[in-house]
């Protein structure tokens, strides 16, 4: 029973955190293209953040429930948690120095960017498009 309920809270996990991660990253994406986009991306970065969050935490405490239950610690499960650190490290300096960054220097609606935007702009699409890759990583290199 306690098998299938982690089983269940890691397929929910995965798909709040690699499907949001995706989202944010294209709508990200799409801001840096079409710098019109920029504000609109801003109303739903914070939500969609929770999302992702919500999902990594589902999945570490799933993780963590199986481990405790006796999963075996194998060289390949090593691995997978270093790409799932490598995940929240890239996560928490995007949340807590790049993201807020780029808020600051956003434009406003028809306004010009504020110098510096679009360096900080290509540095939070390179770290949202890394940890989307690694949540991707993370499954591919599991099931194969």
């Amino acid at each position: 029973m306690l098998q299938s309920l982690l089983a269940v809270a890691h397929l929910i996990g995965l798909v709040l955190a690699v499907g949001s991660a995706t989202t944010k990253l294209v709508l990200l994406r799409k801001s840096s293209a079409d710098p019109t986009f920029v504000s609109a991306y801003l109303r739903v970065a914070g939500p969609i953040t929770h999302l992702i969050l919500l999902g990594t935490a589902l999945l570490i405490v799933s993780g963590v429930g199986w481990l405790v239950s006796g999963y075996p610690l194998t060289v390949k499960l090593v691995i997978k948690l270093v790409l799932v650190a490598a995940i929240v490290g890239t996560g928490a300096i995007m949340d807590r120095v790049i993201e807020p960054k780029f808020r600051t220097l956003a434009p406003a609606e028809g306004a010009p960017p504020a110098p510096g935007f679009a360096r900080v702009q290509a540095q939070y699409l390179a770290l949202e498009a890394t940890a989307t890759l690694l949540f991707y990583a993370v499954i591919i290199y599991w099931v194969l």
